[in-house]
């Protein structure tokens, strides 16, 4: 069995979520109401016991194995026994049964503040919530699924299993994992193993230290580039060689890992420098992998840019946005961020292999406005920036300067506690890479606080069961970081386990 939880701030946004499903049914709770309206006035019950509580909403989800099935009471039976164990004893909550998938599974809403007023208890809450599924899975003889930090290899996200599940289609990381697995059957050497890679699309590139050491492997497969720490410890470049039986000697093998390399087939990957603080952005700008990016100007329908325009611009943007200069000027060079005719900041949208989809116009009133691009107009992009070519987890934002001050903000962070990550500004459902997404361990979705994102977020966090909301409330994420007090509040919004998910 698979399950998830999260928790939220909007009863009615949850509710519209899990009763707006075709064939979504009420089967189970401890509550009178029977239609949204209803069950979230119903819980303002609880919510009003403590309203100091800002996140009062908790949203489960319980997923069987593909093929096996419950009727209704046992599932019912089972949510009891679930919530009873993650501490909600004498809570509000509802059980709405889903069939838009092919497994089966449950949504629990429930509300965190319990009936005398204290809430419950979010401690530890994912390790405790494995545990309570190992006991369900023995009691009710169902199939089990291994929590990945006990494996060598990386066990499937949650999301990827989903994904399976529903369309029968290994994700990117599963195909890696099983195309090194029969690559490595007889301890193949290092280069052997890398030219058997090669041979099935798989680009592996093996990173050296300025003394020839080295440092980390990393593998692409389809555009989508893993490093092998994120496949699992079984597949990173020490890993390769202890677990796998890789046989790697450095005088042998270097000269012709790196021969290799070279004639590979250059793919285009979220290969992206850090951008961090101003010093941290230096020395890891010179260590950066260059992405060309094609000029803004090959299509006719971006604004024009005016190269004299651009030092106002990024002083306006450094002043009226707190961004740190040198992130600014990175973006300019690479031609993602630029000065127009009229004296406006235009943000270049592009698609994950670096295709221009569209422009945003930053207006005066903190607004963008969007310019579609004549070339590819049916592909999906964002303005989006990456932190190294393997991505371990994505932060969903909502335009572009809430991007650049979320990575502002980040690089404040223990370097120990960052992880190789992906901001992707989001417009609509549409510029989402849900599939890209489904992939990566972590994903955080950093929204501003509004009703017309409620049931996108929601519906994110359905799809995507790996996912945390993290919300700057409805002032953003820029406006927080106006003031050293304001940048304390925010780091306390983003907690270390927050990015380390």
């Amino acid at each position: 069995m698979i399950g998830k939880h999260i928790k939220g701030k909007s009863f009615r946004g949850l509710l519209n979520y899990l009763f707006g499903k075709d064939g979504a049914r009420q089967i189970g709770g401890n509550m009178e109401g029977t239609n949204p309206r209803e069950l979230a006035a119903e819980f303002g019950i609880s919510r009003r016991l403590n309203p100091k509580v800002s996140r009062a909403v908790y949203h489960a989800s319980l997923s069987l194995a593909h093929k096996e099935s419950l009727d209704d009471n046992t599932w019912d039976e089972i949510a009891q026994k679930y919530l009873q164990a993650m501490g909600f004893d004498m809570n509000q909550y509802v059980v709405v049964r889903h069939t838009d998938r092919t497994h089966e599974h449950i949504h629990i809403a429930a509300s965190r503040i319990q009936l005398d007023g204290t809430t419950v208890s979010d401690s530890w809450d994912d390790r405790r919530s494995e545990a309570v599924i190992r006991k369900l899975e023995q009691e009710y003889n169902l199939q089990s699924v291994q929590p990945s930090w006990e494996k060598d290899k990386h066990s499937p996200t949650t999301g990827e299993r989903r994904h399976i599940a529903r369309t029968g289609e290994e994700s990117v990381r599963v195909r890696l994992q099983r195309s090194l697995d029969q690559a490595t059957h007889d301890h193949p050497t290092m280069p052997e193993l890398i030219e058997r890679t090669q041979q099935q699309g798989i680009n592996v590139r093996v990173g050296y230290t300025r003394t020839g050491i080295v440092k980390g492997i990393s593998y692409q497969l389809d555009s989508v580039a893993f490093s092998g720490t994120h496949l699992g410890k079984a597949y990173t470049f020490p890993g390769l060689q202890k677990h796998r039986g890789v046989n790697y000697s450095p005088k042998r093998d270097d000269k012709r890992i790196q021969k290799l390399m070279e004639q590979a087939v250059e793919n285009p990957t979220l290969a992206v420098p850090p951008k961090q603080d101003d010093k941290r952005i230096q020395k890891i700008m010179e260590q950066a992998v260059e992405n060309p990016t094609p000029a803004v100007t090959q299509t006719n329908s971006l604004p024009i840019p005016e190269p004299t325009n651009w030092e106002q611009i990024r002083l306006n943007l450094s002043q009226q946005y707190n961004l740190p200069n040198s992130l600014l000027t990175e973006l300019y060079e690479k031609g993602w961020l630029y000065a127009s005719q009229t004296g406006q900041a235009i943000f270049v949208e592009r698609t994950l292999d670096d295709l221009p989809t569209l422009a945003k116009q930053l207006e005066p009133t903190g607004d963008f406005t969007a310019i579609p691009l004549n070339s590819e107009p049916t592909k999906k992009g964002s303005f989006w920036i990456a932190t190294d070519a393997t991505v371990e987890r994505a932060v969903l934002l909502s335009d572009p300067i809430e991007v650049l001050s979320v990575i502002a903000l980040e690089s404040t962070v223990d370097k120990k506690q960052r992880k190789p990550t992906l901001y992707w500004s989001v417009g609509d459902s549409e510029q989402i890479p849900l599939e890209f997404l489904r992939s990566l361990d972590a994903v955080v979705i950093a929204f501003k606080d509004h009703e017309k994102v409620e049931d996108l977020v929601f519906g994110l966090l359905a799809e995507l069961p790996q996912a945390k909301r993290v919300s700057p409330g409805k002032i953003g994420w820029n406006r927080m970081i106006s003031s050293n007090t304001q940048q304390l509040e925010l780091r306390r919004s983003l907690p270390s386990q927050s990015l380390e998910i």
